[in-house]
């Protein structure tokens, strides 16, 4: 049988996986004698020969659909062949999915670990930032209560400092409640006045904690 004498489909890369492939596979008296000069143009010869029959084309064709599996499953496309058994129920349903988008299986099967791939790390980021949320509060729960306290010793300080000024005048008038003789307004300015001094402390600290507050946002 005479057929068109081109070979051009197999690549120059490809004549040892092809030779090998035919070797198995058809007749061995085809490769009597042929052990010299291996390479592509000894495998286009074979193939030529073989082609001579119906039944060397159809190997010939069997040949070209195994070179176009391994050239879609090679790693240069970013492709790896996998192996695994499903259940039948998931096979049909995987089937009629094909079917119905239109895609091969194959591509039905990508998509969905792709998209379970794709929600875990969304989940993953969410959770992390989560975390980043609830460190946060926890420092500011800690500054809040950092600041309470220092409020609270300066009050403190303030106030043991006027029950002192206090208990020595008291002592140096050796008198346990002395009448007071003063201008009892001037005495009431001059409290206000004292105690706006200690407000001010008191803001100056938490104006500190509100600065290292935002600094943890």
């Amino acid at each position: 049988m005479v057929t068109e004498d081109n070979t051009n489909w197999l690549r120059q890369n490809e004549w040892e996986w092809a030779e090998a492939y035919l070797r198995k596979r058809a007749p061995r008296d085809i490769f009597l004698g042929r052990f010299d000069n291996p390479g592509y143009a000894r495998t286009t010869q074979i193939i030529k020969d073989i082609e001579q029959t119906t039944e060397g084309i159809k190997l010939i064709e069997r040949l070209k659909n195994a070179l176009r599996q391994r050239r879609y499953r090679s790693p240069i496309n970013g492709r790896k062949a996998c192996t695994f058994s499903l259940p039948t129920k998931t096979v049909t349903r995987l089937r009629h999915l094909a079917n119905k988008h239109d895609q091969p299986e194959t591509s039905i099967v990508a998509a969905l670990i792709d998209g379970l791939y794709a929600m875990t790390k969304t989940q993953q980021a969410r959770e992390e930032q989560l975390k980043k949320t609830a460190q946060i509060e926890r420092q500011i729960a800690n500054q809040a209560k950092s600041l309470l306290k220092a409020q609270l010793e300066e009050a403190m300080k303030h106030l043991e400092r006027q029950v002192e000024l206090v208990v020595m005048w008291e002592l140096s008038l050796e008198a346990a409640q002395p009448p007071f003789e003063g201008d009892e307004t001037q005495a009431r300015l001059e409290v206000e006045k004292r105690m706006k001094g200690v407000q001010r402390e008191l803001r100056i600290i938490a104006t500190k904690h509100a600065l290292t507050s935002e600094r943890l946002i």
